[in-house]
């Protein structure tokens, strides 16, 4: 071999050995970024069900309902006391938004790009009165 071809190929080597090394740097930070998403989405899981373990232990529920409307959530009162009762991973973010025609109210919970969303109702947890 004379000394062209193996300068040659020590280039070929070290190029293809970079090229290896950026592709498996890439899949390393996508596989990171992955595992952070998937804990955002299970930490927003758990609060939803956090939420709905709470509104159904509550002892005096009819304290979260709007008295000017038919059996239904204050979404104010609700918002207050799911933040004093639920607290919130840093980052973050809950919103209890009014449902079209009193249905209810949609629980929205935000992590980044995570989101999870619920309707829950005065109804289902035997708030209503008869």
């Amino acid at each position: 071999m004379s000394l062209v071809e193996v300068l040659v190929s020590s280039v070929l080597l070290a190029s293809s050995s970079s090229a290896a090394l950026a592709v498996w740097s890439q899949a390393g930070v996508a596989v990171q970024r992955s595992s952070q998403l998937e804990e955002r989405a299970n930490q927003l899981e758990r609060q939803r069900l956090a939420t709905h373990r709470w509104l159904a232990s509550l002892d005096d529920g009819v304290a979260l309902l709007d008295p000017a409307a038919d059996c239904a959530f204050a979404a104010g009162a609700v918002a207050a006391a799911a933040d004093q009762a639920l607290p919130l991973p840093d980052g973050a973010e809950r919103r209890w938004v009014a449902a079209a025609e009193g249905a209810g109210l949609w629980l929205e919970l935000e992590h980044g790009t995570a989101r999870r969303r619920q309707l829950f109702s005065a109804a289902a947890y035997g708030l209503c009165q008869p």
